[in-house]
């Protein structure tokens, strides 16, 4: 018997199919769940399994959980269902029995709503959202040296690591992570630039926002544009959606970087005040290495 003809093989799009499968049967036993008035326990189950299946996909460094975020000022975040962030970069202050947990706002790249069946509404209350996580949190946005310059003018680690056309290091991802629902009476609202960036219908289709260029499309975020000119609706099978939505969002991730983490921007001032009444100096010159006293006593 050859090699070739017992060699066993992976299924990618089988493995996709079981998710989606997974996903849908757990949805259907949450409204069972919701029809007995356990309401929280019907949403519960829904979004800890997106999250898992989402979190298999994505590189080690990257973690998906969902809570609440904090600014170097204090100010919280609402509650997010999916929030994705650089776990090698920075650590989390605070998670709850729950799982909830607070992140600083630094290693934030992503951020997403799951529902089970998207309704028109849905879209108005994530911009709310995206509006105080963007304008009201202290969000910094670190720029790419590179970004519309020659290398010789850009520091050569962003000329390295980053696009020319990419404005920041660290911008924002927003999706919206639906099962059920109608793409077409999904709005599209003003201003653009808080409003969802992706949308995934599991089992409907996804709408990316992006440009055309050269007629192909680029997908973009809100922090890479002054204003996004396309839309790309996207009407395939579930296991289609979900491919091209993970591919996006991997393309994101792996773009980004986020900054060391610094405890002292999240340190009130008047906790840690340095003065000269706090601080002590000693010389200790007079102090011998292990070296110099081997050299005296060999």
């Amino acid at each position: 018997m050859s090699k070739q003809s017992t060699m066993k093989k992976f299924s990618f799009k089988d493995a996709i199919e079981d998710i989606i499968n997974e996903i849908n049967l757990t949805k259907l036993k949450a409204e069972s769940i919701h029809k007995s008035s356990n309401i929280r326990s019907s949403g519960d189950e829904i979004e800890d399994l997106i999250r898992s299946k989402i979190s298999l996909f994505l590189p080690e460094r990257y973690l998906v959980k969902q809570g609440q975020i904090i600014d170097d000022e204090g100010n919280v975040s609402n509650q997010f269902d999916i929030i994705i962030f650089d776990r090698l970069s920075t650590p989390k202050f605070f998670e709850s029995r729950n799982g909830t947990v607070y992140y600083p706002i630094e290693s934030v790249l992503a951020i997403g709503e799951i529902k089970k069946t998207l309704a028109p509404k849905h879209t108005k209350e994530f911009a709310k959202s995206i509006y105080h996580f963007k304008h009201v949190m202290n969000r910094k946005l670190k720029e790419n040296t590179f970004h519309g310059l020659s290398a010789i003018n850009a520091d050569i680690r962003d000329v390295l690591a980053f696009d020319i056309d990419q404005k920041y290091k660290n911008p924002l991802y927003s999706f919206i992570f639906a099962i059920d629902g109608i793409l077409d009476k999904t709005q599209i609202g003003e201003p653009i630039d808080i409003f969802t960036n992706d949308i995934i219908i599991l089992n409907n289709g996804c709408r990316f926002h992006g440009s055309i260029i050269e007629g192909r499309f680029k997908p973009l975020v809100s922090d890479d544009a002054m204003k996004i000119e396309n839309i790309l609706n996207y009407k395939g099978s579930p296991s289609e959606n979900l491919s091209v939505f993970l591919e996006f969002l991997i393309r994101h991730l792996n773009r980004c970087k986020v900054e060391p983490f610094s405890i002292l921007n999240y340190i009130s001032k008047d906790v840690l005040i340095f003065d000269k009444d706090k601080i002590e100096a000693k010389n200790i010159s007079g102090l011998r290495t292990l070296d110099e006293i081997k050299k005296i006593n060999p």
